[in-house]
Order: structure tokens, then C-alpha cells, then sequence
């Protein structure tokens, strides 16, 4: 191995677009520790400019990033070690936090993928709860279908358009579930597409909960750092749409964490 397998981790998680925030950053956090030995500045450094460029919406991964530039290896193995400890926590903390809001609900509405919501509503079902995920596409590449494909192996889910989101929320006994990448003070940043659900479901008068561990905290000043960095899509020249959006904390009923 040489430090060009350092590189090449960040650069693998940091081009993933088939994960969660928390898999990801899991995934990451192990194939770091595990390369300890190969750790020179010059890996780290390369590795923090492409976690920073690939993953800029997700802000464990954002501030991690910034840890690096500024410290480089200094204490970098510890915090790494206890940050994959708590993220080896987080999944079973939010199934536990969650369950009472899904349990007393026949079925979750949710958007895009989120390894919270799906740790949340996997933990339910083993709990007994017998009711149906739907999971709303979250625009083009919101991975709405993969995100209902994963669930379907462990419970009813189906996959719906954005624009169904309506016939759902008109529906007794329903609660609406969002992850997100990073939390401010009062607002929050996921895929587009989160605010036209919970502004539905707000107008429907349905619950809506926040599912996001305590790693994707930041203050506003970061989350206005993250929220001016945002990725587009780009489908040829002059074709391009925002793939996240600010959403006010306002309209969520309850933020659940670890």
C-alpha cells in the first residue's frame, strides 16, 4: 500500500452517490483508520480537498474536511475512534427515538434516501409496527426508488413520484419523515424537494419529524458556508437544477436524534 490508497478512500466516499450520510461517512471513518499507517500530509491534505469538493451538502463529512486542512494528522486517529464509535451507535438511537412517532402512525411518507429514516423505520418493524413506507422520489437523482428498493427487503415500501405527494398526506393516520445533510440553528439542508412535502403537510395539518444524529449539527455560520456550495445536476449545457435546498426547521413538528 502506499498513501495513494489514503487518496483513493476519500475519493471513493467522496464520489459516492449510492448511500446515505451515515454509511458514508461510516464507510469512510473504517477505511481511514485502517490505512493509518499510510498517512502523509500530503494524503491528507489531497483527500480533505476531495471530501470538500464530492461531498458539500453532508456536514460531518464538511467538517471533517476543514479539520483536516487545518490540523492535518494532529489527533486526527482519536477523533476518527470516537467518531465511528458514535456513528456505530447512531441507527439503534434513532430507532429508539422514532419508534414512538412511527408506531402510533399506519404509514410514513418520506423523500429521497436517508440511512436515519431508514434506520428508524427498519428499527420499527422489528419492533412489530406493521405499517407502509412511502418513499417520494426527491427529484431526478433523489434515489427516491433505490431508497424503497432497500426498504421492500425489510418491509412494505413503494416507491411514488414527488407529485403523489398530495394523495398520500390526504390519508388518516400518516407522518411525514425527512433525514437531512447538515442542521443549523433554524434551518436545515436535504434533497429538493423537502419543502414542498412538509409545506404540504403542514397545510394538511399532518406531523412531520426530522430524523438527523447529532453529527450533523453546525452553526449558522457553517450552514450558510454549506448552503452557498450546494451541487447542481448538469444535464448538458445550460441544463442544470439544484439537488438540495434550505428548509426553515419551522416546518417540522419534532427533530429526533441520537
Amino acid at each position: 500500500m502506499t498513501d495513494g490508497d489514503v487518496v483513493e478512500a476519500f475519493r471513493r466516499w467522496a464520489n459516492d452517490r449510492d448511500h446515505g450520510a451515515v454509511e458514508i461517512e461510516t464507510r469512510l471513518v473504517t477505511d481511514l483508520l485502517a490505512l493509518r499507517p499510510r498517512w502523509t500530509p500530503e494524503a491528507l491534505s489531497r483527500g480533505a480537498g476531495l471530501l470538500a469538493e464530492g461531498q458539500p451538502a453532508m456536514a460531518p463529512l464538511v467538517v471533517l474536511a476543514g479539520r483536516i486542512a487545518e490540523r492535518g494528522a494532529d489527533g486526527l486517529a482519536s477523533h476518527l475512534e470516537r467518531r465511528l464509535a458514535a456513528l456505530q451507535r447512531v441507527p439503534e438511537a434513532l430507532a429508539v427515538a422514532a419508534l414512538p412517532r412511527i408506531g402510533g402512525a399506519a404509514r410514513v411518507v418520506s423523500i429521497s434516501r436517508s440511512s436515519a429514516v431508514a434506520a428508524a423505520v427498519e428499527g420499527a418493524w422489528r419492533s412489530g409496527w406493521r405499517g407502509t413506507v412511502v418513499v417520494l422520489d426527491g427529484s431526478s437523482a433523489g434515489c427516491g426508488a433505490e431508497q424503497a428498493e432497500r426498504l421492500g427487503s425489510r418491509g412494505p415500501a413503494v416507491s411514488q413520484p414527488d407529485a403523489a405527494a398530495p394523495r398520500w398526506l390526504d390519508l388518516s393516520e400518516t407522518l411525514v419523515a425527512v433525514g437531512a445533510d447538515a442542521v443549523g440553528c433554524d434551518r436545515f439542508v436535504n434533497c429538493v424537494g423537502t419543502r414542498m412535502l412538509l409545506e404540504l403537510a403542514s397545510t394538511r395539518h399532518v406531523p412531520a419529524i426530522l430524523i438527523a444524529d447529532r453529527g450533523k449539527n453546525v452553526s449558522e455560520k457553517n450552514l450558510e458556508s454549506i448552503a452557498g456550495a450546494l451541487p447542481m445536476h448538469r444535464d448538458g449545457p445550460g441544463r442544470e437544477w439544484p439537488l438540495f435546498e434550505t428548509i426553515p426547521l419551522s416546518l417540522v413538528t419534532e427533530r429526533l436524534s441520537d
